[in-house]
């Protein structure tokens, strides 16, 4: 607001006897507002001035005592206020969209993650049902699989050591995988063996 209509303000007030915390009751406003009008820090809106002039019982002419430049200064720091106004309510218009874009994406990869979830998920199931058939499709132990070979070798080693033989003992331990590679060589050929007599069995029963 013009520096000029400022001081005209404060002189009116004081020339009619009102403090500055008088006068914000009077128009209901707060005393800080009127301190920045005489501050030239502000300019009071159509309705301040008309309730203004009306308190002081003079004319707004008279009230502001301004000529036609300054008129036409205010109403442009009016304009510009209104304008300023405008342009906040703009950005807050857009800061709201923005807010509402980040909340779409936000929901958009919340179902993206619950969608990977779930067919995460169901790979999973599906692995783990084709594990779970995996041991039945393993063979079967035959009589030298079968044989606990390795818990023979245990206690074999505890009687060496028992007997004095320590020093001799853990090369039993070299035999088992030597058991193993053999006791599969026999259960292999025992298989080959029984495979045919029993395709000889179910030809018979098919008879």
């Amino acid at each position: 607001m013009n520096v000029e209509i400022a001081q005209r303000l404060a002189e009116l007030r004081r020339a009619r006897g009102y403090s500055q915390e008088t006068l914000a009751r009077e128009l209901g406003l707060s005393r800080q507002a009127v301190s920045k009008w005489e501050r030239a820090e502000s300019s009071p809106d159509t309705d301040n001035l008309i309730q203004l002039a009306k308190l002081y019982g003079v004319s707004l002419d008279e009230l502001l005592n301004v000529d036609a430049d300054v008129a036409e200064d205010i109403a442009y720091e009016n304009a510009d206020k209104a304008a300023g106004v405008a342009g906040s309510n703009a950005q807050a218009q857009e800061d709201a969209a923005r807010l509402s874009q980040a909340v779409d994406a936000a929901v958009s990869a919340s179902k993206a993650a619950a969608q990977a979830a779930e067919a995460a998920g169901r790979s999973a199931a599906i692995h783990a049902g084709v594990a779970g058939t995996a041991p039945q499709e393993k063979k079967r132990k035959g009589p030298w699989r079968s044989f606990p070979y390795a818990v023979a070798m245990v206690i074999l080693f505890f009687l060496l050591v028992f007997l004095g033989y320590a020093e001799l003992s853990w090369l039993v331990f070299l035999t088992i995988p030597i058991y193993n590679w053999m006791a599969n060589i026999l259960d292999e050929a025992r298989e080959r063996e029984d495979a045919p007599v029993a395709s000889t069995d179910a030809a018979k029963g098919d008879e």
